[in-house]
């Protein structure tokens, strides 16, 4: 099974092979079943020990419209990250995958840095559930991390870097900081 895939710009591609699961296919599965009230993450990679959702958005590359435009900070944009993991997790859910979840945000975007990528972390995970898994009646931790990372700390990250994030051409123009 393929498990390389290209981003929807047909800019970047995702090296999943060393993965034991790899899936592009969330978006299409919703749709079949005619479900496109639900948002969905753009990857699924299961390892031996951890599920990872991956969101990816970049606004650095020739391709994108306006990328001056686009504002990850926008409270619409955030609660759009939040609603991507608890939509696949109804996914995750129900094909009974129980191994810990990972919730990686890859975002390249003009002006970005580490620290507005911690200020967009700290904000989207209050809107994950990490304070509901914390009450006693809860009795499933439903994620154990979310990160806001840029390809560069994707690709040196101790385990992300398994899963290499490459340019298919020399002219995709990016921002690394």
């Amino acid at each position: 099974m393929n498990q390389v895939f290209i981003d929807e710009n047909q800019a970047y591609q995702f090296d999943f092979s060393a993965a034991l699961y790899a899936s592009d296919q969330l978006n299409k599965i919703y749709h079949q079943c005619k479900l496109s009230i639900l948002s969905d993450v753009d990857f699924i990679v299961e390892t031996d020990d951890v599920i990872i959702l991956i969101e990816y958005k970049n606004a650095c590359i020739a391709q994108a419209v306006r990328p001056s435009a686009f504002d990850p900070m926008s409270q619409k944009k955030k609660n759009s990250i939040a609603y991507k993991f608890y939509d696949t997790w109804i996914y995750l859910s129900a094909t009974h995958h129980k191994k810990p979840v990972k919730y990686v945000y890859v975002l390249e975007y003009p002006g970005s840095d580490k620290v507005t990528r911690k200020m967009l972390r700290n904000k989207i995970s209050d809107l994950l559930p990490f304070k509901l898994q914390n009450l006693p009646q809860i009795k499933e931790k439903l994620i154990h991390d979310f990160e806001v990372l840029s390809i560069n700390e994707w690709n040196t990250h101790k385990l992300y870097r398994l899963f290499p994030i490459t340019p298919l051409y020399s002219t995709v123009s990016n921002h690394h900081a």
